[in-house]
């Protein structure tokens, strides 16, 4: 039993040819591509209440980075025009309207697909999107897909139309498991039971391409999406080169556009399949790189422009200012690839919380990249040196979104501990304990060496509890001390306001840098020049 659908609503044909296209002007309107980078655009919001909370709890608010944040770029556009291209162009020949409609719906139940996908010939329908892991691809494509209703019944013709359908190659490179994930992709769109239907334990993938075949016929499906079709390369006994010439043959036979989604490793399944180049002339295969960066003529490129943006969802009370010593350090770390900026960004911006300093430096942001993005470091190497075989060796590496949120749920224990060994260092002096553990608790770097050193010479004997506690009393007992007062009785955190291109932010332990940091403000001066 079918669930219900949306009835379908016929608008105007935007041209002639879909002039009397039930399932193509039964689509939404035909978008610009300005509309299309603001239906896309995502951006999450910051909330200024947000900003105050605990650290523990703020952490849980900045996911919405990893969740909620698609920047759309030029790539976006196009992958768009040629999605809604393929759908419509798909349906020319396949009118439900048309009298001899029937007749084709039942020439395709009677056709021997294994025989057709023997000599699978050239068909434009077929397209690709390849890319390396982390770059958005998937993410672009559900976020386009989505745009359009999945499914569509029309009364007049009691025809279920399939918008689009989007299967994941699995990872074993079963192409059963493939055909599997077909109809159980169906069952949850139209809430039909294909799967118990076609999918037994002694079928064979070749007896369920023909299913496949007939089922995608049945209910129109505008563009069939396979995913992860890299993953076909484990395939034996020749089925990813079967596989791909089956999905050749929908296009032929029953005119079903089908999108590769995948890595470059995919190339390799393509060159003996997909011989010719006129295969994707209609359409094109979109090659989904990494973010560009901005020519040396003063303007923005697309790295800068995406950064920018990301970087204003910052959940402090004062939030870092960005410059270009910090761009160029997230581009060494990430090479524009924007998943992996993400989440840097994020791992970052949460370490930050959770040690109570929070400002986004190269200190930091460096020591996030060593620890906690190890997994992506062969990934970024290889695509600083260029080499296209080092590459795709590392295309399929990618940062898990879990991953990373268990990453920072660890955080919290970790640097709980710190700070619970670094207070019984025997080799640190109190004075010292004291004024580390006060900038942890949020006191300014400035400010804490004059407050612990007070707290000592009036408490002298007590251990490093007694004195914070004597310290938080401090503000209730005299007005001269230097913690600003507040109505309640808790010291209040006091954060610095940092400015644009602020030298506090060159600070690090890398001396190095700091000085190149330093050299390009103007703050260090070329002795030799003078000389």
């Amino acid at each position: 039993m079918m669930i219900n659908l949306p009835l379908a609503k016929y608008r105007d044909a935007e041209i002639r040819e879909y002039e009397g296209q039930p399932l193509i002007n039964a689509l939404p309107p035909i978008n610009s591509p300005q509309d299309t980078a603001r239906m896309r655009a995502r951006f999450p919001k910051v909330d200024e209440a947000e900003k105050v909370l605990p650290a523990h709890i703020r952490r849980h608010a900045m996911m919405r980075i990893l969740d909620q944040f698609l920047y759309p770029t030029k790539s976006h556009l196009q992958l768009e025009q040629m999605i809604s291209s393929m759908i419509r162009r798909g349906y020319l020949s396949r009118n439900i309207a048309a009298p001899d409609y029937q007749r084709n719906l039942d020439d395709v139940g009677h056709t021997d697909f294994n025989v057709i996908a023997r000599n699978a010939g050239n068909e434009a329908l077929v397209s690709s999107i390849i890319g390396c892991s982390g770059t958005g691809k998937s993410t672009a494509v559900e976020a386009i897909l989505k745009t359009y209703p999945q499914a569509i019944y029309h009364p007049e013709y009691q025809h279920a139309q399939l918008v689009w359908l989007k299967v994941e190659c699995p990872h074993d490179g079963s192409v059963k498991n493939l055909c599997t994930n077909f109809f159980r992709a169906v069952d949850d769109a139209l809430g039909t039971d294909y799967q118990a239907l076609y999918v037994k334990s002694r079928s064979s993938a070749e007896s369920m391409l023909g299913d496949i075949a007939r089922v995608s016929a049945l209910h129109s499906v505008g563009v069939l999406v396979i995913d992860e079709i890299q993953h076909l390369e484990k395939s034996r006994s020749g089925g990813a080169a079967k596989m791909l010439n089956f999905f050749v043959t929908l296009t032929n036979v029953i005119k079903v556009p089908v999108l590769f989604v995948g890595t470059p490793k995919a190339l390799e399944l393509f060159q003996p399949t997909m011989r010719s180049a006129r295969r994707a002339s209609q359409f094109g295969s979109l090659d989904w790189g990494r973010f560009a960066r901005a020519a040396n003529d003063g303007s923005d490129g697309e790295w800068e422009r995406f950064f920018k943006r990301l970087w204003k969802l910052q959940w402090f009370e004062h939030a870092t200012p960005i410059n270009q010593e910090i761009m160029d350090l997230f581009w060494e770390c990430t090479q524009g690839i924007a998943h992996i900026a993400v989440a840097l960004f994020y791992l970052s911006q949460a370490r930050a919380a959770v040690a109570g300093r929070e400002v986004i430096d190269r200190t930091l942001v460096t020591k996030v990249y060593q620890e906690e993005l190890a997994m992506v470091h062969p990934m970024i190497s290889a695509l600083k040196s260029g080499r296209e075989e080092t590459i795709l060796q590392y295309a399929d590496l990618d940062v898990p979104k879990e991953a990373l949120r268990f990453q920072t749920s660890l955080q919290e224990i970790t640097y709980t501990s710190k700070k619970q060994v670094s207070y019984e260092k025997p080799e640190a002096s109190r004075l010292e304990q004291l004024i580390s553990l006060l900038i942890q608790m949020g006191i300014g770097e400035d400010i804490a060496p004059t407050v612990a050193d007070q707290a000592l010479e009036e408490r002298p004997e007590a251990n490093l509890l007694e004195l914070v506690a004597h310290i938080k009393d401090l503000e209730d007992r005299t007005s001269d001390l230097p913690i600003p007062k507040k109505s309640s009785s808790k010291a209040q955190k006091l954060q610095p306001v940092y400015v644009e291109n602020d030298l506090r932010l060159a600070s690090g332990e890398d001396s190095e840098s700091v000085y190149q940091t330093l050299k390009k403000q103007g703050v260090v001066i070329e002795i030799a020049a003078y000389l």
